[in-house]
């Protein structure tokens, strides 16, 4: 027989309903700490198993947010993903993940009953899956540098960042300055991209471009090495992202390249590893756990209120300075 809501509170002695909040994460914040460990070493030790099927009838929710990401496999969005899911579980929301980029258009909306999606990155995919999901009365919010704003978003300016990384670039005395980037990633309209043009441009100087093959660390290695190779060495670097900024670290380091004295070296994310090579790296730092935040707020509320008003916000990166751009 299943343990019921009703048989742990007379167990911790407290209201079901005090059980129901705790359980749930709806409300739980009223509960006291102590309480809600109570309430949970109780529901282990009895073996209590939510019927979420029950659940759903009952509230017309399956108490699941399905995360969309455009892709998985660097700590970045490792780092998103852990974030996400904290956020919900605070809230009483189950996680459904998926890699939207490698899933057929005609499977985006087969992927089971969700309250809501939030999705980062991927905009020109959610563009289209947009409208689709709006009749479907499916809530969505969009987070990340690629932000759709047709719908509920929380947006990165990685234009600002790169302008910055830039500028900083010049003002330690760097005047041939590089643009580390993988070709699908180099187009006019690109954050990154435009703020490192513009910026050189109103420098009067040349924008150049080293260009891998993808957004690994040994594609980036390799372009960098091929780059020196074929037209020698530029005095500064800007990268698209850490992974890439990591695989140039890399490939100067093959090359005897001492890091900042012959090249100056930016990258764009923040995360960890970056802090933690012989040179730290100087990085755009992504203000990540505000950006979940307020997306995970931003679904909450229209799950709540469909009919509210478009909400958005717009997040301003950190330049974040280390050794691989001082000392020149």
């Amino acid at each position: 027989m299943s343990v019921t809501i009703k048989q742990i509170a007379k167990y911790v002695g407290v209201s079901p309903a005090t059980v129901s909040r705790v359980l749930s994460g709806r409300g739980a914040h009223l509960i006291s700490e102590a309480t809600r460990q109570r309430v949970w070493q109780a529901a282990q030790e009895l073996g209590y198993q939510p019927n979420l099927a029950a659940r759903s009838l009952v509230t017309g929710r399956t108490g699941i947010v399905a995360l969309w990401m455009h892709e998985l496999f660097t700590s970045f969005h490792a780092r998103v993903v852990q974030l996400v899911e904290d956020h919900l579980h605070q809230r009483g929301y189950d996680t459904l993940i998926r890699c939207v980029s490698r899933l057929p258009k005609a499977a985006w909306h087969g992927l089971g009953r969700v309250d809501g999606i939030l999705a980062h990155e991927g905009a020109t995919y959610l563009s289209d899956a947009w409208r689709p999901l709006q009749r479907r009365g499916v809530p969505l919010v969009s987070m990340g540098a690629y932000a759709l704003a047709e719908t509920d978003h929380v947006r990165i300016d990685l234009y600002r960042g790169a302008t910055q990384a830039v500028q900083h670039l010049l003002e330690a005395g760097c005047r041939r300055i590089a643009y580390l980037v993988n070709a699908e990633a180099r187009y006019v309209g690109e954050p990154r991209r435009d703020g490192y043009d513009r910026t050189l441009s109103a420098a009067g100087l040349t924008p150049e471009y080293i260009v891998a093959t993808d957004q690994s660390r040994a594609a980036s290695s390799l372009a960098v090495r091929c780059h020196m190779q074929e037209r020698g060495l530029p005095d500064g670097i800007f990268c698209h992202n850490d992974e890439m900024a990591i695989g140039a670290y890399h490939g100067l380091r093959l090359r005897g390249v001492r890091i900042p004295d012959d090249v100056a070296l930016v990258g764009c994310d923040g995360i960890e590893d970056t802090e933690y090579l012989d040179v730290p790296l100087t990085t755009i730092r992504q203000p990540l756990e505000e950006m979940c935040q307020l997306a995970v707020e931003f679904l909450k509320k229209r799950i709540a209120e469909p009919h509210a008003e478009r909400q958005s916000a717009l997040l301003q990166p950190v330049l974040v300075i280390r050794a691989s751009t001082q000392g020149r």
